[in-house]
């Protein structure tokens, strides 16, 4: 075996690792409840079994540990598009940001902060545009304050107001 060949096939094996290693960090499919999925490869990152509660007023979930931990070992690749959906209904859309980046989002745009508060992987936070939460500005409905995302986790037990 050549130099070339060897060289192929190591890095064959750690890209099919790396990506085994991903796929099986994800988090389980929600049938039907709720889910935060990564829009490129239809990731699900977060579902029910993921929440230990919502807090409608500031629109923060808090994490499981166990979910922290697989999030937090996601890195870089915890970015991009995103989509909420409730029950198989997509609810919300657009884009995980972390907390430091240098670029601002409109005050229309669904940010979905990760980790957010001073690096902290326990809270996902959603908000409209970055690096300030402009949803008290928004002079027409604000697309946080969503109804369907309110009664299922009120439902659950799950919801803090």
């Amino acid at each position: 075996m050549n130099t070339r060949t060897l060289a192929a096939t190591i890095l064959g094996v750690a890209l099919a690792f790396s990506l085994w290693s991903a796929i099986s960090q994800t988090a389980p499919v929600a049938g039907g409840g709720f889910a935060i999925t990564l829009s490129k490869n239809n990731t699900v990152l977060v579902s029910d079994s993921d929440i230990r509660y919502y807090d409608a007023s500031s629109h923060e979930l808090r994490l499981t540990s166990e979910c922290q931990a697989r999030l937090e070992s996601l890195g870089w690749r915890l970015s991009g598009d995103f989509k909420i959906t409730v029950g198989g209904k997509q609810v919300l859309t657009d884009v995980i940001v972390p907390p430091i980046v240098s670029r601002s989002y409109d005050a229309n745009q669904v940010v979905l902060l990760y980790p957010a508060h001073d690096m902290d992987y326990t809270t996902m936070k959603l908000q409209m545009g970055y690096p300030w939460d402009l949803s008290l500005a928004l002079s027409s409905i604000n697309p946080l304050d969503n109804a369907l995302l309110v009664s299922h986790f009120k439902e659950l037990g799950k919801l803090v107001q």
